[in-house]
């Protein structure tokens, strides 16, 4: 008889982001498919000291970014993302002890109305009443 040993991780929170700006936005978002937009995140408490970083990497366009976070809130600049297929993976690193967050996905969306452009995970509207907005996946996207 064989036994064998599993080793359990509790998986560290991960970093949550909370919105979208659009540097020089285009007349219609629904007119383009690359933009380049900037992402603000939050580093969950108790993770946000010295040297921690925060990663991103878009699947659509294969392009990874990274920060070093000041306190609790960061930003990526200038991330290209296909609007039409695109998935934000986002996770940190604690600058104190190298322990590596969860991975949280997320998508980016254009949405029309503004109702649906008032939520504070979205850009501004452009000209036409759309925007782009942050939505979490739950299962990977």
């Amino acid at each position: 008889m064989t036994t064998a040993c599993v080793e359990h991780a509790l998986l560290v929170p991960a970093p949550t982001l909370r919105g979208i700006t659009i540097p020089l936005p285009p007349p219609s978002f629904a007119d383009e498919v690359l933009l380049t937009i900037d992402i603000e995140g939050v580093v969950p408490d108790g993770f946000s000291g010295e040297g921690t970083q925060a990663f991103l990497f878009e699947k659509g366009t294969s392009r990874g970014y990274f920060v070093l976070t000041e306190g609790p809130v960061y930003n990526f600049y200038d991330v290209l993302v296909d609007i039409e297929d695109n998935c934000l993976e986002t996770w940190f690193v604690d600058g104190v002890d190298g322990q590596e967050s969860s991975v949280i996905d997320y998508k980016v969306e254009l949405r029309e109305g503004e109702e649906a452009c008032g939520d504070p995970d979205c850009s501004a509207p452009d000209e036409m009443g759309a925007c782009l907005c942050l939505e979490k996946w739950t299962v990977g996207c």
